[in-house]
């Protein structure tokens, strides 16, 4: 069985912070870029088609200017933002 390099959870808030870079640049083409990876790796991690690297998550790190811990324990979600579209809540 292979290993991984994140567990499934720490997977998820690394997507969960990609889908908040997607609102704060405003495209999936500026994440990319941003990032950098291609239009494919990313499609396919954010489908959980592709496993997430720690490389991946560092970069996710370095774009949001928050430590690698707070991305993989989630604690880099802002308080009141979406965990499925990565919006802020308006209520607040």
């Amino acid at each position: 069985m292979p290993r991984r390099d994140l567990s499934l959870v720490e997977q998820e808030n690394v997507r969960v912070l990609m889908r908040v870079l997607h609102v704060r640049l405003g495209s999936w083409t500026s994440v990319e870029r941003a990032l950098p990876v291609s239009h494919g790796v990313r499609v396919d991690v954010m489908a959980g088609r592709s496993e997430v690297s720690a490389t991946f998550a560092f970069r996710v790190a370095k774009a949001l200017d928050v430590s690698l811990h707070h991305v993989l324990t989630g604690t880099a979600l802002p308080p009141g933002t979406c965990k499925h579209c990565g919006r802020a809540n308006e209520e607040e």
